[in-house]
């Protein structure tokens, strides 16, 4: 039985104690804000791009600063924005412009962002067997507010945004705050699940199971790169595997 197998054969018998969801990209369908919000500012502006590799580059980036202060965001800008292909020929100061345009259009439009359609009823399943927790770069107010929408905060045990986790993901420690809720536990009955590699490599450092999901930004070669332990195209495709 490899990995995969084992890890859903755990998740049918209750065998897990936690399950932890990154949140923008994993629970979130985060796609078509991210699209709309680098189109307009980019066909404003006559610049032409690769939509593909522009999405994954800039939504890793915002992966990264979505928690980010806005002096810090100014502060860290050179480093931050240096990566992004289609800015690359451009002046510092036009990349900061451009990039923070994108953040803000991104951060009104995910606003309303829908869910995934299977969390609902994956986490209504879970919920009954498993702590769920949510660890993401996002403000935990941010999150809160998209879940009350929905009716299911009440689904989990803990949420903890940028502003409750003391590091961002992939440093292992953001994971704490879920483990610190038991007084006794063992690192092979949690569960990271994410869509991006930070979210694989934290869980694989924290020893915790990790199943990669490509419904985000990321592809499914470079989640691979990580080796989670099982790697999904959705969300729905879980809930079909833990169904079976």
């Amino acid at each position: 039985m490899n990995n995969g197998e084992e890890l859903i054969k755990r998740l049918q018998n209750g065998s897990f104690r936690a399950i932890i969801f990154d949140f923008d990209g994993t629970i979130l369908d985060v796609r078509e804000p991210l699209e709309r919000s680098i189109k307009e500012v980019l066909e404003e502006i006559g610049i032409t791009t690769d939509m593909d590799t522009t999405i994954q580059e800039i939504g890793a980036l915002l992966e990264t600063i979505q928690g980010y202060p806005l002096p810090k965001v100014l502060l860290e800008s050179y480093e931050i924005f240096k990566y992004i292909t289609v800015l690359k020929d451009l002046s510092y100061f036009k990349k900061l412009r451009i990039a923070i345009k994108i953040f803000s259009k991104y951060l009104e439009y995910s606003k309303d962002a829908p869910l995934f359609p299977a969390v609902k009823p994956l986490l209504d399943r879970f919920k009954k067997i498993f702590d769920l927790f949510i660890v993401s770069h996002n403000k935990t107010e941010t999150i809160i507010e998209h879940l009350e929408n929905e009716g299911i905060n009440n689904f989990f045990k803990g949420i903890y945004g940028s502003d409750k986790i003391p590091v961002q993901k992939p440093d292992p420690m953001a994971l704490q705050p879920p483990l610190e809720t038991y007084d006794k536990r063992k690192r092979d009955e949690f569960v990271m699940i994410g869509d991006m590699p930070s979210d694989i490599i934290a869980g694989r450092e924290a020893g915790f199971w990790t199943i990669g999901v490509t419904s985000g930004v990321s592809h499914k070669e470079i989640l691979a790169e990580q080796h989670p332990d099982l790697l999904i195209e959705s969300l729905d495709d879980l809930f079909k595997l833990v169904e079976k």
